[in-house]
């Protein structure tokens, strides 16, 4: 699955519930009969769940990119801003070479930083992802540093189309174990390119599982885990947490493996499934399990 922000997921509902034929036995649960028609709803919400996942988490990959990268801000080794006036990023996962940064920084040891990005009216990185508007960091200290907390605010501010809404903070959890990062949005909002806006609201754990000792963003992995909740304007929700660990390469655009479990309802009807990213392969695809259903998407 491919990525470079660190993560995702994605998906188009309103395709995918026009789209999909489920031919699966009706289901029973706690809630109440889960009918074919709300199998297939769970399916469209929560492919499009994994699309909103990916935007989010892209917020954390251009952070990252941006207070320990290269020659914008931070040395990723010392992990201390530079001082002086920045005005493009050049960071070394190339989510940002053709926006304009806009931070001055004068002592390197002097925090809060505060760092605005404006992609403008479309910047196409060399990660190969469209982003528009302005997205603004506030860093607390060093983003290494565990404990340093990170705020992002949006300004019409879209990723390949999808604008996101929100408020969003990044902490570095880090240990001794290794490097860590936990990113939460609250009253978030993720409004489609067709229009349609959803509602999002949880937390992800991102740990760094390789590329820690090296100075180029290009090797590194993570695992993630976490939970969050979603729904739409018509009522339909969905719970979510990974049972297996997601794997995330950043040099792909969408988690590689790993499974997240969830809980759709609408209506007074429940059921149960799961999204499988399957074993690895960097790709867009990923397989949604409702009951005896199982159904492959692409990932936008």
């Amino acid at each position: 699955m491919k990525l470079t922000r660190i993560i995702l997921i994605v998906s188009a509902g309103t395709v995918l519930s026009g789209a999909l034929f489920l031919t699966a036995c009706n289901k029973s649960n706690n809630a109440g009969t889960a009918s074919s028609a709300t199998e297939s709803d769970a399916v469209a919400l929560s492919t499009s769940s994994a699309t909103a996942d990916d935007q989010y988490n892209d917020v954390l990959n251009v952070g990252l990119q941006v207070g320990a990268g290269g020659s914008t801000t931070i040395d990723k080794t010392a992990g201390s801003a530079l001082p002086g006036s920045h005005t493009t990023i050049d960071g070394p996962g190339g989510a940002t070479p053709c926006a304009i940064l806009s931070a001055t920084i004068t002592d390197s040891t002097v925090y809060p930083v505060t760092v605005s990005i404006d992609f403008g009216t479309g910047c196409t990185g060399a990660d190969g992802i469209v982003r528009k508007g302005k997205i603004t960091y506030v860093f607390s200290g060093r983003i290494y540093t565990p404990g340093t907390t990170v705020s992002a605010s949006f300004n019409s501010y879209s990723v390949n189309g999808y604008q996101l809404a929100g408020t969003y903070s990044i902490t570095n959890t880090s240990t001794g174990n290794g490097i860590a990062f936990q990113w939460k949005v609250a009253a978030g909002q993720i409004t489609f390119p067709d229009g349609t806006a959803y509602t999002y609201a949880g937390t992800r754990n991102v740990t760094q599982t390789a590329g820690i000792g090296t100075l180029t963003f290009l090797d590194d992995s993570y695992s993630i885990t976490g939970s969050h909740t979603y729904g739409n304007s018509s009522g339909k929700t969905l719970v979510d947490s990974i049972t297996t660990p997601l794997v995330w390469p950043v040099t792909c655009n969408h988690i590689v493996s790993g499974i997240i479990g969830f809980t759709f309802t609408y209506n007074g009807a429940s059921v149960k499934g799961t999204l499988d990213y399957g074993t690895g392969t960097c790709d867009d695809s990923a397989t949604i399990k409702v009951g005896a259903t199982a159904k492959t998407v692409e990932l936008p």
